[in-house]
């Protein structure tokens, strides 16, 4: 008896979301170590700093799961050229 074959797995699409993926993983986690800059720099008291670092972590819990619904709902490949797009025009936006 053979299954047949319903879907190919597309690799490439797999190794650019994970790419993608693993990029906005990586920068979300490269603020944390930085923080004692904006304490020096920016003259952020420690519980300011805590603040924002509550915030940024509180915004992911809302968020994420939202999107995770919202995903679930339209077709993959316009949602993930979205979101591509809307991390590339957000994160240089970020550093102004």
């Amino acid at each position: 008896m053979t299954i047949p074959k319903t879907q190919s797995i597309n690799i490439k699409i797999i190794f650019a979301l994970t790419l993608v993926h693993f990029t906005g993983d990586f920068y979300s986690s490269f603020i944390s170590p930085i923080f004692p800059a904006f304490v020096e720099k920016l003259s952020l008291s420690m519980t300011q700093v805590g603040i924002i670092a509550g915030t940024m972590r509180f915004l992911a819990f809302i968020v994420q799961p939202s999107v995770g619904y919202i995903a679930d709902r339209y077709p993959s490949r316009s949602f993930a050229l979205g979101g591509l797009l809307l991390t590339v025009l957000f994160i240089p936006l970020s550093g102004l």
